[in-house]
Formats: C-alpha cells, sequence, structure tokens
C-alpha cells in the first residue's frame, strides 16, 4: 500500500539538511574597497573640504558631502540634522576652523576621523571674539561610490586639552595636520 507520508518524511530531512548546510557555509571574504592609505588621503581630504566648505558658507558643497539620514551629536549634547547643518552653514557667522591631532580609522567601506579643532569666530549677539576648542569624531560611509559624512559628535575641551594631546598610537594612522 502506498503511503505518500512515508515519502514526505525523508524528503523533509533532505531539506532540512539542505538548508542548515546552506546557512553553515562561511561567506566570502570581502575585501575592502580601496586601500586603508587612499581611505585615509580621501578622509583627510573630505574633512578639509568641509571645513571650508562650511567656513565660507558654501551650502551646496556641504549638502553634497552630508548624507541625507546624517545624525549629529552637538558639544552641548543635543541631536542635529543634515537640515540643521545646511542652516547654520547658510547664517553669516564668519568662524575659522584649524584641526590637530588627526586620525582616520579605516574600516571596510567605511571611516572613523578624530580630531581636536579650534573654531575662532565673532559673536554675533556682543561682536566678541570667541574660540570654542572640541574633540571630534565624525564617521564617514561609501554609498553608491562617494564618501559621505554619516554621523559626528563633538566634545568641547579646554585649551589646556589641546596643548597636552594624547600621544599618537603605534598604528600608523595618524595623519600629520
Amino acid at each position: 500500500m502506498y503511503r505518500p507520508v512515508s515519502i514526505l518524511v525523508p524528503v523533509a530531512g533532505l531539506v532540512a539538511a539542505a538548508i542548515c548546510l546552506e546557512g553553515s557555509r562561511t561567506p566570502p571574504r570581502t575585501k575592502p574597497l580601496e586601500s586603508p592609505q587612499k581611505m585615509i588621503a580621501t578622509i583627510l581630504r573630505l574633512e578639509e573640504r568641509l571645513d571650508d566648505a562650511e567656513s565660507h558658507h558654501r551650502v551646496p558643497a556641504v549638502d553634497e558631502l552630508i548624507a541625507d539620514d546624517y545624525a549629529g551629536i552637538t558639544v552641548g549634547g543635543g541631536m542635529i540634522t543634515k537640515r540643521d547643518v545646511l542652516a547654520e552653514v547658510g547664517g553669516r557667522e564668519e568662524v575659522s576652523s584649524e584641526s590637530s591631532d588627526r586620525e582616520v580609522r579605516p574600516l571596510e567601506n567605511a571611516a572613523v576621523y578624530a580630531a581636536v579643532e579650534v573654531d575662532r569666530g565673532i559673536d554675533q549677539k556682543t561682536g566678541k571674539p570667541y574660540a570654542l576648542a572640541t574633540r571630534v569624531m565624525d564617521v564617514w560611509q561609501k554609498r553608491g561610490g562617494e564618501w559621505q559624512l554619516v554621523n559626528d559628535q563633538a566634545t568641547g575641551v579646554t585649551p589646556d586639552h589641546v596643548a597636552h594631546s594624547r600621544p599618537s598610537r603605534s598604528t600608523g594612522l595618524r595623519a600629520s595636520s
């Protein structure tokens, strides 16, 4: 007598074994999109372009460099979006920015940039000059063949911290300013 259930059990066992074998396969090793040295040079160049564009109120250049889903954390702990950054860049405040202690950590399709930045300008409300020192960390990601800033965070530091910034790690990833 023919029993369809007796065929289903071995077939189900073979299917389950095939699924388990497929799931246990080691994914192919992906090589980085570019060499670490090229990534470091690219990110340093992009950071300089971003600083220059922000200092000179070049909103289209900043818009191109920052991802639409960008999220940042300000010195005061607030969250900002790309729209907030573009509004600030479009303002009239003149600011210059100087970076030091710059480092880039390349990842597969992303890179983390860290630096100490000193921004100088004239306070629009008081008319007095100011200097703001921050330690920044920016996360860049390669999307569609183009690098974009996707996240950043700034922490205020005192001028004393800037003068005594930590020594270079032995990773070889430190960039000269």
